[in-house]
């Protein structure tokens, strides 16, 4: 999930693109390729750009289709386009300005690529991000709804927190936008009680760790993120400004 200046969501994305498809094959030069479908229907619509006027849009052709497909008793077929299965970041409609959001279509975890990155920030050039500010990697994502997000957050806490065997500090960060619905108290009380108790104690200043849950549109997505504070909330621009 990247956040850009409002009015420049259109540079951004290909600025994101070219940054991404980059340093992926530097950081992770054995990823694979993969193409796999979330689970339930997200409103979340593949973005492309006109040949025109340079703006982008939605594209919905292949939600449309596999609604079709099911309408009809039929599977999606296995065979995707080759250009289609040739891209390694998807960039998809937020709905929401100075946000873009990118679905990753290779192995590897969006918190371990975001974090290989931070150690290596030779990498990053500023004047290749120039409207980009914070880069917040995502790994669990589902309808807005607080079952669906329940039952997000219990697949969560199961990979990622139960293994924690020794005591940690966390703290819950949320953020919401374009959703009326959902109010942070809300996201924090669904949240809370289902942290393991055990080896968790809360920190609001210096947590050791951060549940990240964000809400744009009708989509969430969640992610146990370290060093959030010291890592600037993951705002690139920022890390390289810290000397």
């Amino acid at each position: 999930m990247v956040s850009c200046t409002v009015g420049s969501e259109t540079r951004a994305l290909g600025q994101v693109k070219n940054f991404l498809d980059a340093t992926v094959h530097t950081l992770f030069p054995e990823h694979e390729l993969t193409w796999e479908r979330f689970e339930g229907d997200l409103d979340v619509p593949e973005l492309v750009k006109n040949s025109g006027d340079g703006k982008e849009e939605a594209e919905e052709k292949d939600d449309n289709n596999e609604k079709t497909n099911e309408a009809n008793g039929k599977e999606e077929p296995d065979a995707e386009p080759s250009s289609k299965k040739d891209k390694r970041f998807q960039g998809v409609d937020s709905a929401c300005s100075g946000l873009l959001f990118f679905r990753f279509r290779v192995n590897v975890k969006p918190t371990d690529f975001m974090s290989k990155l931070i150690e290596q920030k030779d990498l990053i050039d500023a004047n290749k991000i120039k409207y980009c500010s914070r880069f917040v990697p995502i790994d669990y994502i589902c309808p807005a709804t607080t079952d669906r997000m329940t039952k997000c957050f219990e697949r969560l806490r199961e990979q990622e927190l139960d293994p924690i065997k020794t005591d940690t500090k966390v703290a819950i960060v949320t953020e919401i936008r374009n959703n009326i619905s959902l109010k942070k108290p809300d996201i924090i009380q669904l949240i809370a009680p289902m942290i393991p108790k055990e080896h968790f104690t809360v920190d609001l200043t210096k947590p050791d760790i951060v549940i990240f849950c964000t809400v744009f549109k009708s989509v969430c997505g969640m992610s146990v993120l370290r060093d959030y504070y010291p890592r600037k909330k993951y705002n690139l621009i920022a890390l390289l400004e810290d000397k």
